[in-house]
Formats: C-alpha cells, sequence, structure tokens
C-alpha cells in the first residue's frame, strides 16, 4: 500500500509530512528523515520546544552543542541554536497545521 502524504511543513530548512494510512509522520531536516508515530511526533515536538528553552549553553551560535534525544532508539541529533530554532519553528507549524486538520475533519464527518 502506497502512503497518501499530507504536508504539514515545507521549507528550505526541511518538510515534515503525515501519511493517511498508517498515521506516521515523517520529518526531514538538515541530513536526518525520521518517521514517527504521532505519540512519538508529539513527544518530539515536546523536548524540542524545552530543549530551546533550556539556558543557552553555546558560547558561540555556531557551535553545535544542543543534543535532541529522538524517540528512536539511538538516535539523537545534536545542533547550534540557530538549527535548534528552525527546527521548534518547523515542528511547531506542522504541530498547528496537522492539529487544524484535524479540527476541519471533525467538521466534514
Amino acid at each position: 500500500m502506497m502512503c497518501e502524504l499530507q504536508s504539514l511543513h515545507f521549507s528550505d530548512d526541511g518538510y515534515v509530512v503525515r501519511c493517511k494510512q498508517c498515521g506516521h509522520f515523517q520529518i526531514a531536516f538538515i541530513s536526518t528523515i525520521l518517521t514517527l508515530t504521532e505519540q512519538d511526533f508529539q513527544l518530539l515536538c515536546s523536548v524540542v520546544r524545552n530543549k530551546y528553552r533550556e539556558e543557552d549553553c553555546c558560547p558561540n551560535e555556531n557551535v553545535k552543542c544542543i543534543i535532541i534525544p529522538t524517540p528512536c532508539q539511538g538516535i539523537r541529533l545534536i545542533l547550534t541554536r540557530k538549527d535548534a530554532k528552525e527546527l521548534r519553528h518547523m515542528l511547531e507549524e506542522a504541530d498547528s497545521e496537522y492539529k487544524a486538520l484535524l479540527l476541519i475533519g471533525l467538521f466534514n464527518q
């Protein structure tokens, strides 16, 4: 069965899509692609949001010092402060779009 993808966010930094059949999210950012369940997607959004709020540990914004654990065993992202900001923005936009589509779907039933 082929995936029927919904685009939730697309930019020069990456994309977030969701398969309408299986419900999995695919996130592409820098050189990484993650495929996550809805629960894992929400967890990643929360982790990125919280990591970005933490005290800035980087003396230089171009230093990769922010480590983001992912729900995928053994996979972590190491990002600059700027990268973390872009990822947070990308995930927030995708999450907002997904929630809007869910609400629209309630009215179309």
